[in-house]
């Protein structure tokens, strides 16, 4: 335990000396708040316009006005939160073993009453708590940030934060485990290729499964088995929501318009328990290829 709590601790010193984590927390800040800024001269061109229509047009109802941008702040905030999370993850795997493998820290380290495993362990958990202190100081930000709409969306937020946090973690630990046996360039390159395939393998997936593709049983089993074999995104109802309120409010009454449980059908819905339960086993496995890594790694 000694030995897990020291490694954690000096990875949480060398990662607050990485030049590379400070520029993607200073685009992150940046970018939430230009977003917020920028979501709400538009919010207030949008509501102006929709006021000032011609006359005998009935005007759109304010409420749903208000429920749509607010909505859309969510959605696009939640996209830059996960962006960011995943250069977060991608900065902080690339880190935080590699260089001490390649610089000979790590010989030193061994060369201790510190075991692979505790190196390991100490270099996970440093690395998972910094991930979650970045990506929390930004959220607490776009909170802030959503007091330009009113308020209201924090628990929202929240849900998004930690959905992020625990999607880029997966992505972090292929990194970790990659950057032990390659150069840390290309290990990032190989995750993002394993990441973007399994996402794509997942919308897939999701869309067969609402019938969008076909009923071919052929082709359902065959993304059914490769959608057991990747990670899952974990997500909230944020997105259906955002299409619900969009379909809802520019529909024109009395005349045909898009069905509204069609076009929800055909967003992802938020994650369930077998999806939290198959991201926790995907986590153990990733976990355990770091470990198995540092193992074999001969230094």
């Amino acid at each position: 335990m000694r030995g897990t709590l020291a490694v954690a601790r000096y990875t949480l010193v060398d990662l607050s000396r990485r030049r590379i984590l400070l520029v993607f927390f200073i685009i992150g800040a940046l970018g939430i708040a230009a977003i917020g800024i920028g979501l709400k001269v538009f919010s207030s061109t949008l509501v102006s316009v929709s006021f000032s229509g011609s006359p005998g047009t009935p005007a759109p109802d304010p409420a749903k006005i208000n429920r749509f941008l607010d909505l859309m702040f969510v959605t696009d905030l939640v996209g830059a939160l996960g962006l960011f999370a995943l250069l977060i993850a991608f900065g902080i795997g690339l880190t935080a073993i590699y260089h001490d493998l390649e610089s000979g820290a790590a010989v030193a380290i061994f060369s201790k009453p510190v075991s692979r495993f505790a190196f390991t362990a100490g270099k996970v958990g440093a690395a998972a708590a910094a991930m979650v202190v970045i990506v929390g100081i930004l959220s607490v930000e776009a909170a802030l940030v959503g007091l330009l709409f009113g308020g209201g969306l924090e628990q929202t937020l929240a849900i998004e934060a930690v959905a992020q946090v625990a999607n880029a973690l997966i992505l972090m630990l292929i990194v970790l485990a990659l950057s032990t046996w390659m150069n840390n360039i290309v290990a990032a390159i190989v995750a993002f290729i394993y990441n973007t395939a399994g996402g794509f393998v997942v919308a897939l997936h999701n869309q067969i499964a609402a019938g969008n593709l076909g009923d071919s049983a052929i082709l359902k089993g065959i993304f059914t088995v490769l959608y057991w074999l990747v990670p899952h995104q974990l997500t909230s109802d944020a997105p259906r929501e955002l299409v619900r309120a969009e379909v809802e409010l520019f529909a024109v009454p009395g005349q045909p318009g898009p069905d509204v449980s069609q076009a929800v059908a055909s967003v992802p819905g938020p994650s369930d328990l077998n999806d939290i339960l198959w991201w926790a086993f995907v986590v153990i496995v990733f976990a355990s290829l770091v470990y198995v890594a540092v193992r074999r790694r001969q230094v």
